[in-house]
């Protein structure tokens, strides 16, 4: 942003914050890093309503998401119900070629989304690249839900995790055979018969908070050897299981072998031992062309209210906002680990690491 355009933003945020709801009807500015301090100004009420007016005036926006199709029509099926005058692009990435993605558009000046839809782990990669919003919701949230703040110059809200589990085929493995814990699942019986997904340093990094790193390494090393198939997504694992591909999953987001579940196939789980949570993420982008949309989106799923139908579409996931009710709460499970971000310099050391163990044997 210029001086010229940086003078004409603060005498607009000034201007609003002496003349309280009146300025509602201003004309709000489109510049996101404007956008972000003019909503922080303001109210709940009268900040949503500006908001409102303005995704509408802007018609749509843009999210490049690490997330499945599946449970992306169901997050914007929600929001268009509530708004259908708002479009919404859903551009489905792998999560690395959405950090790619977000971070080559924001170096290049070219932003082409409004909204990243991450996970917890990549935000010491994406921080630089994104806004700071925090949402009328934000007091609302478990603090381990909360990411940044408009202090750091970015932010992110969890708005579900996804607590890893250990699932089975149920026509080919006993329960009391089962493998419950990662421990249980090293045990070389059960090599050629697992699988998990190819993205590892989450697990490794939670695995070396928990145990530390000899006993996490050791652990890691005869899971390695159990030559565990690898699959690209979460998603992808669970077809592969449901396939009969592989017998026993683990790192298994419990989403996934719940539904499987449900709808009948030979499959159960149980939540893993460490526990670990995988959070799901919204961020405005910094440079957005439509930050009032996106702003909309990350507001209206994190109320309690579309938590609550988020948590009903689809069961196995834990929510933040502590206004509302859910299937799994927060409070039954003292040992859960969140997955927390990591630092791109461990990123790249866990990253060789899974290399060396898992994909390049």
């Amino acid at each position: 942003m210029n001086l010229s355009s940086w003078v004409r933003t603060s005498t607009a945020v000034v201007a609003f914050a002496l003349t309280g709801g009146a300025a509602i009807g201003q004309t709000a500015p489109t510049d996101t890093a404007a956008a972000m301090s003019f909503l922080a100004t303001l109210p709940a009420d009268q900040r949503l309503a500006v908001m409102e007016r303005e995704a509408k005036r802007e018609g749509g926006f843009t999210i490049y998401g690490a997330l499945g199709i599946d449970r992306a029509q169901i997050l914007n099926k929600i929001f268009n119900d509530r708004y259908p005058d708002v479009k919404v692009n859903f551009v489905r990435l792998t999560e690395a070629e959405l950090a790619d993605k977000v971070l080559l558009e924001s170096r290049t000046g070219r932003v082409n989304s409004d909204l990243a839809l991450s996970t917890v782990a990549w935000m010491g990669l994406l921080a630089p690249a994104l806004a700071p919003y925090e949402t009328t919701t934000w007091a609302d949230f478990d603090p381990r839900f909360r990411l940044g703040s408009v202090k750091d110059g970015w932010t992110a809200i969890v708005y579900e995790s996804l607590p890893t589990t250990i699932a089975w085929r149920t026509d080919r493995v006993k329960r009391d055979d089962a493998p419950k814990t990662l421990q249980q699942v090293a045990d070389p019986k059960w090599a050629g018969h697992i699988g998990t997904t190819s993205h590892l340093e989450n697990m490794m990094n939670g695995l070396i908070g928990a145990l530390g790193e000899p006993q996490a390494m050791s652990l890691l090393q005869k899971l390695s050897a159990n030559r565990p198939r690898l699959y690209s997504s979460t998603a992808a694992l669970s077809q592969g299981i449901a396939a009969g591909e592989i017998d026993v999953a683990f790192d298994f987001s419990a989403h996934r072998p719940t539904l499987l579940k449900k709808q009948g196939a030979p499959i159960d789980f149980v939540l893993g031992e460490p526990l670990f949570a995988t959070g799901i993420t919204f961020s405005v982008v910094k440079a957005a062309k439509n930050p009032y949309g996106a702003a909309l989106y990350m507001d209206y799923l994190t109320q309690a209210r579309q938590q609550e139908l988020l948590d009903k579409a689809e069961g196995g996931r834990l929510f933040g906002n502590t206004k509302g009710t859910y299937d799994l709460k927060l409070a039954d499970y003292p040992k859960l680990r969140a997955y927390l971000p990591i630092s791109p310099e461990r990123f790249k050391e866990l990253n060789r690491i899974a290399e060396d163990l898992f994909i390049r044997k």
